[in-house]
């Protein structure tokens, strides 16, 4: 039972469920748990080997299936936490390949990234994508963002100012045109608001 409940929630279970309701009879029984480990048993041999087209198969499944889940996040307004954090993994494997002799001299390399993105693409809590990003991804862009932060020590809010920076500005400017700035009464009169008295000499 539970190896039917895993099958049903790994990535690409339709896929491997539609193999498994279309394969002829074997004369022993077939599971979808079978056909799962089956199809990504001969994925990793693929890859391993180093057959012709280890590269984009290794990507295509990389791409689709989380593609597909970031979408459905998106359209049912769910959490895509697991998904942000997947996306910038597979980013750090694309900025690896820019070098195809770093690549090389890596054995089993489509391997080893098939099986990480399969982990970092698993369902629920310990899946890949949270543990590589929050014990150290995460650490690693907080210290980046520490020294390369865009608001300066000592200063904050937006780069707007606060209202006491505003407020300063605006009396200042009053006084350089001679006056000073008219005050709010509690009263709320109209001549507390037009200014009358003390306003700016032309």
């Amino acid at each position: 039972y539970q190896r039917r409940v895993r099958a049903a929630t790994m990535p690409y279970a339709k896929f491997t469920a539609l193999i498994h309701k279309n394969l002829p009879e074997m004369g022993f029984p077939v599971t979808p748990a079978h056909v799962s480990m089956g199809f990504w048993g001969l994925m990793a041999l693929w890859t391993a080997v180093g057959v012709i087209g280890s590269a984009f198969l290794t990507n295509f499944l990389g791409i689709l299936y989380p593609a597909w889940q970031s979408y459905k996040c998106e359209k049912e307004r769910k959490p895509a936490s697991q998904w942000l954090a997947y996306w910038i993994i597979y980013s750090l494997f694309f900025l690896v390949e820019i070098s195809p002799s770093l690549v090389a001299k890596i054995p089993c390399y489509y391997t080893i990234k098939l099986g990480i993105l399969l982990w970092c693409m698993y369902p629920g809590v310990g899946n890949g994508a949270d543990l590589v990003y929050s014990n150290a991804i995460r650490p690693a862009l907080h210290m980046l963002d520490g020294v390369m932060g865009d608001n300066p020590k000592g200063k904050k809010g937006g780069s707007g100012g606060g209202m006491g920076d505003r407020k300063g500005s605006l009396n200042g400017d009053l006084s350089a045109l001679g006056g000073t700035p008219p005050k709010m009464t509690k009263s709320g009169s109209k001549d507390s608001l037009s200014g009358k008295g003390k306003g700016p000499k032309l």
